[in-house]
C-alpha cells in the first residue's frame, strides 16, 4: 500500500505508526512517501496514484476548485482553543496586534487551499476583505527567513514553521487565541486521513487494518505526547528539528470516534455540499 503523509505536525498518526511498526503489526506492507504539504498529496490520491494518505485538511480534499475524489475517512485531527494547529503570527516588535492592524500588510500562508480559505474567513470576520491584505503563498522552508528578513509582515502557518518562528524570537502571536476554531466553531475538525474508495472496496481488510494502525498511534498520543514528537524529529527539517520537542500537545478522533454530523459540518465549512460529496466514514 502507498500511504502518503504531509511533513506537518497534524500527520503525527502517521510518523508514529511507521517509527513503531504499527502498520507490519496491523497487516500493513506500506510504503511512505513523503509531501512538503497536503496540496500534492491530495492531488496524488485524487488521481489514484496513491491509495491513502494524510493528514489532509478538509478544504484540501474537498474545496471548491477540484471535483473531490472518492475516499473514505480514517480519524480526523481537531483544532481547538487549548490544541491550536494554525498561527498567525507577526515579527516580534513589529507592534501589529489583532486582524485588524493586518490592513495592507503582506501575509505569508501555507500554499494549500485550505489556509487561503481559513485567512480570507479570519479577515471577513474580524472586519476586513481579503482585498485589503496581500496574501502570498510561501513555501514550507522560506517562511520563517520571510518574517525575519521583512518580506512578509505576517504568517498564517503550522507546525514544524510556526514554532521555530516563535523559539528563535523572530515572531510572536497577532492575537490571543486560535484563530481558525475563533472563528469557524470550536472544536474545528481541521483535516482526516483519507483511503481511496478504490482501494477500500478492493482491499476491505488492509483498510480495517490500517483504520486499526492509525487508532493504536493516536491512543500512543493520547498517552503520551512525546510519542508523536520523538517520531516526527527525524522528518523535519534541520533547522526546525531543536523545535519539535516544544510541540503543543495535538488532538486527534479515532476512526469510530467521527460523527456524522461532524463530517457534515467539515464538509459544509469546506465548501462542499455534504449530500452530493463522495465520502464515507470507514
Amino acid at each position: 500500500m502507498v500511504i502518503g503523509v504531509s511533513t506537518l505536525r497534524i500527520s503525527l498518526p502517521v510518523f508514529v505508526a511507521e517509527q513503531r511498526g504499527l502498520f507490519a503489526k496491523h497487516g500493513i506492507d506500506a510504503e511512505v512517501r513523503r509531501f512538503e504539504t497536503a496540496q500534492p498529496l491530495a492531488d496524488e490520491l485524487g488521481a489514484g496514484r496513491i491509495d491513502g494518505g494524510g493528514y489532509v485538511a478538509f478544504p484540501i480534499l474537498f474545496g471548491p476548485g477540484a471535483p473531490p475524489p472518492k475516499v473514505r475517512i480514517l480519524t480526523a485531527v481537531v483544532e481547538d482553543a487549548t490544541h491550536p494547529l494554525s498561527y498567525l503570527l507577526v515579527k516580534k516588535g513589529s507592534g501589529l496586534r489583532g486582524v485588524a492592524a493586518l490592513r495592507g500588510r503582506r501575509i505569508g500562508i501555507l500554499p494549500t487551499a485550505a489556509y487561503r480559505r481559513w485567512l480570507e474567513a479570519i479577515l471577513r470576520h474580524d472586519g476586513l476583505k481579503p482585498e485589503d491584505v496581500s496574501i502570498v503563498p510561501l513555501a514550507p522552508s522560506l517562511e520563517v527567513d520571510a518574517l525575519a528578513g521583512g518580506g512578509a509582515d505576517a504568517l498564517f502557518t503550522g507546525d514544524p514553521m510556526a514554532t521555530a518562528a516563535l523559539a528563535r524570537g523572530f515572531a510572536e502571536l497577532a492575537t490571543d487565541t486560535p484563530d481558525v476554531p475563533r472563528v469557524l466553531g470550536d472544536p474545528f475538525l481541521f483535516g482526516t486521513f483519507a483511503v481511496t474508495d478504490d482501494f477500500a472496496r478492493k482491499h476491505p481488510e488492509q483498510t480495517r487494518g490500517l483504520a486499526a494502525a492509525l487508532d493504536e498511534a493516536i491512543t500512543m498520543l493520547s498517552a503520551d505526547p512525546a510519542v508523536g514528537t520523538a517520531a516526527m524529529k527525524p522528518y523535519v527539517r534541520e533547522s526546525e528539528r531543536a523545535f519539535v520537542d516544544l510541540y503543543p500537545a495535538a488532538r486527534y478522533l479515532r476512526s469510530g470516534e467521527i460523527s456524522a454530523a461532524q463530517l457534515d459540518r467539515a464538509l459544509e465549512l469546506a465548501g462542499t455540499d455534504a449530500r452530493a460529496a463522495t465520502v464515507a466514514l470507514q
